[in-house]
């Protein structure tokens, strides 16, 4: 049911949905348009997009292509200006004999005194380890034995008195260890 009418030459397509039309049509019957033979108004000239001139590509491909030249001009002129290069040989210094000892050398320090225990002489002290806590050495991760109890004052070998742990020890002795010197020494296992 095709009409010849609608596919004469002087159909013309609606601008919104395509459908065509006989150009004194006022209303699309397809899509409601008003008016779908007349073109679209042109915008005014505030809205347009500036006409760009031609060649803006090629405008920026000459740029690149002359600064590129400009800067293998300047890097080949800074190599050939450039004063040579000299090579320093080394010139061997003959080897002066060791002069003698003029002094003999210190004698060695002894080694320093371990620090003197925070702990001795002190009955207010703060036990770290409990009873039960298996000790290992801080250097080596070595076993160091077993809290069995804690003293407040302990009278050790030298004469001084302070804190002390009790700990059994890895080969089944037991001693009393000062708490301050333990608790520099060794940590939780």
């Amino acid at each position: 049911m095709t009409d010849t009418a609608d596919a004469s030459p002087r159909s013309v397509a609606c601008r919104s949905c395509g459908n065509r039309l006989a150009p004194t049509t006022r209303r699309c019957p397809a899509c409601g348009l008003r008016d779908p033979a007349t073109p679209p108004a042109p915008p005014p000239a505030s809205e347009r997009a500036p006409a760009r001139s031609g060649g803006g590509v090629w405008r920026v491909v000459a740029a690149a292509v002359i600064g590129a030249l400009a800067g293998a001009a300047i890097t080949t002129l800074v190599f050939i200006a450039r004063p040579p290069r000299t090579v320093l040989v080394p010139v061997a210094t003959p080897v002066a004999a060791p002069p003698a000892p003029a002094a003999p050398a210190p004698p060695p320090v002894p080694a320093a005194q371990p620090e003197a225990s925070r702990s001795r002489g002190r009955t207010d002290w703060l036990f770290f380890f409990k009873s039960g806590d298996r000790l290992v050495r801080m250097s080596d991760d070595a076993p160091a034995g077993l809290v069995l109890r804690t003293e407040k004052a302990h009278a050790f070998a030298d004469g001084t008195a302070g804190p002390a742990y009790l700990v059994q020890l890895p080969d089944g002795g037991q001693r009393f260890i000062d708490a301050d010197e333990l608790e520099r020494g060794t940590r939780l296992e």
